[in-house]
């Protein structure tokens, strides 16, 4: 995913992390989104945005964290299905952006997203 981009470096430490968030939230989905899925990383500028999708309520203290990925920071945000169906339907545009051009990097056997 990251191959011939100014991000290239990440890709083992991200694809680290991606393997951590599964283990530790077994989620839906994780979909990596913003600049890095649609192409745009700016080294320097961007961060990377990491959409993490549950089917369970999420508690307020695991909802948002930073992991660092060499330089740059990875922004995780955990949701339940339920919250992302509510935020698409009311048109936030985070959530919006990562489920039409984000890129689906885990997906749990089965499991739909809105």
């Amino acid at each position: 995913m990251l191959r011939g981009t100014s991000a290239e470096d990440l890709e083992e430490p991200l694809e680290k992390l991606l393997h951590e968030l599964v283990k530790r939230y077994e989620p839906l989905a994780v979909i990596i989104a913003g600049s890095l899925a649609q192409g745009r990383f700016i080294r320097g500028l961007s961060d990377v945005d990491i959409l993490v999708v549950v089917d369970h309520p999420v508690r307020d203290e695991e909802r948002f964290s930073l992991a660092p990925l060499k330089d740059v920071d990875a922004e995780v945000t955990v949701v339940s299905r339920e919250e992302l169906e509510k935020a698409v339907t009311a048109g936030n545009e985070f959530y919006l952006d990562a489920v039409k051009n984000g890129k689906v990097v885990y997906a749990r056997e089965g499991a739909t997203l809105p």
